[in-house]
């Protein structure tokens, strides 16, 4: 028997949403849990998306850090095997940038919403977020999503950053959509009078952080929150409140919260609870 692979699980998707295309996604994993092979027919859309967080940014260099990778050695570090995001996503070797997915600044997740109407959430999938501000799933590939048959929109989101929402992708049912939220403000879709959805930094455009009780704004209970944290002199672990994802909760992230709260930053996606 093969020992690199020992199980396989079969993804059927059928018409139990309106506008999802049939399609079944095959996947082999090896004996550590990783995923090793996917096979899928029926129509799939690869998702080539690129965002940047505020708190991964480092002063001088054009990608964001992956402190959290390699926080005690070179593979060894904060980052869970699991992702925090409640998916059951596993990618054991996170800790470890030589593994198939590289380099990596944290966990991410995308929903892919209804276009007309984004409180719709149509899939969700937990995936890692390299330093240059690609999503990959853990086996270091583009993610896929099962194609669609009405326009979509896709909404990211962050343990502690806040969500951004894209426009509108008119055509999301083969191929490869490239939507890359780093290069305009615009990128991210925002209704008349709402706050900022994104700042920018080296002409890059990034996720506000500080959201860190991901209710879609950062506000008084955010800062209670990262107060708290803060006063405990909080080091050495995956918190939360760590806002710079550099290990540990300080002045540097008090101050880049307070400029969230002050600034009143909240997601647009407050418009359009289910």
């Amino acid at each position: 028997m093969n020992t690199h692979i020992i199980r396989t699980m079969l993804w059927a998707v059928m018409v139990a949403l309106p506008g999802i295309i049939n399609a079944q996604i095959k996947f082999t994993y090896d004996n550590a849990g990783n995923r090793t092979k996917r096979e899928f027919n029926g129509s799939i859309v690869q998702l080539d998306v690129k965002v940047f967080l505020k708190g991964g940014y480092r002063p001088g260099q054009a990608n964001m850090g992956s402190d959290l990778q390699t926080y005690f050695s070179a593979n060894s570090g904060l980052l869970p095997t699991t992702d925090p995001y409640g998916g059951n996503v596993v990618y054991n070797n996170i800790g470890n940038p030589a593994g198939v997915a590289g380099s990596l600044v944290d966990w991410i997740k995308i929903e892919i919403r209804d276009a007309a109407n984004p409180a719709v959430k149509l899939q969700s999938k937990s995936l890692l977020l390299k330093p240059n501000g690609s999503v990959i799933d853990t086996d270091g590939t583009l993610p896929e999503f099962v194609g669609q048959s009405v326009p979509v929109r896709i909404a990211v989101f962050h343990r502690n950053h806040v969500p951004i929402l894209s426009n509108a992708i008119a055509s999301f049912n083969a191929g490869t959509a490239v939507y890359d939220f780093t290069t305009a403000l615009n990128k991210a879709s925002q209704l008349p009078g709402d706050a900022p959805q994104m700042g920018a930094v080296n002409g890059k455009w990034y996720m506000w952080a500080g959201d860190v009780n991901n209710d879609l704004s950062v506000d008084a209970t955010d800062m209670a929150i990262a107060t708290n944290d803060f006063l405990d002199g909080l080091y050495d672990q995956y918190l939360f409140t760590d806002v710079n994802l550099d290990g540990g909760v300080d002045a540097t992230d008090a101050s880049i919260m307070n400029d969230a709260f002050v600034n009143g930053y909240y997601s647009t996606l407050i418009n359009y609870t289910p």
